[in-house]
């Protein structure tokens, strides 16, 4: 008897070890710990970065069917303190907002980003309005995907540095 109270402890004890040690605690996810070597906060980070210095231009947009990127031709994009997001031509100025959240409480991916931008009117600047996945970065663009509704399109947007 005493041998079998042995013997079926010790499973116990292993998936209780393995158990521990897969999930993070909320004191890793409250503040910041490195769990498989990134920081919440290092995504995020690097993306407002690349975002914040100096302007930007897109240089692609696909909508679900059809390539839109001659409506945002010769617009820089500006995306300033205060979430603050202008776009101008040398003639028309338009502002909107932009954020980034994250969608999990925990950011182990880029993919848990989204870059969400907010226009007014005119139509064109309307249509980009969105919560995009960040699919792509680097310290001269970033590259973002939307699907659409439930007919499952997919938009692409890439802003690259002027």
């Amino acid at each position: 008897m005493k041998t079998l109270r042995q013997f079926s402890l010790k499973p116990v004890l292993i998936i209780i070890k393995i158990n521990s040690t897969c999930n993070p605690s909320m004191n890793d996810l409250n503040t910041g710990n490195r769990l498989k070597g990134v920081t919440p906060i290092d995504n995020q980070s690097g993306v407002t970065i690349i975002v914040t210095d100096g302007t930007l231009k897109i240089n692609f947009y696909w909508d679900t069917d059809g390539n839109e990127i001659i409506n945002f031709n010769g617009f820089n994009f500006s995306f300033g303190t205060n979430n603050l997001l202008t776009a101008t031509d040398g003639t028309n100025t338009y502002t909107g907002t932009w954020s980034i959240t994250d969608t999990n409480g925990y950011i182990d991916n880029l993919s848990d980003l989204k870059f969400d931008i907010t226009f007014t009117p005119p139509i064109n600047f309307v249509e980009i309005i969105d919560d995009w996945e960040i699919i792509d970065n680097s310290s001269s663009y970033i590259k973002l995907k939307d699907v659409v509704g439930s007919n499952g399109g997919t938009d692409f947007l890439a802003f690259s540095k002027n």
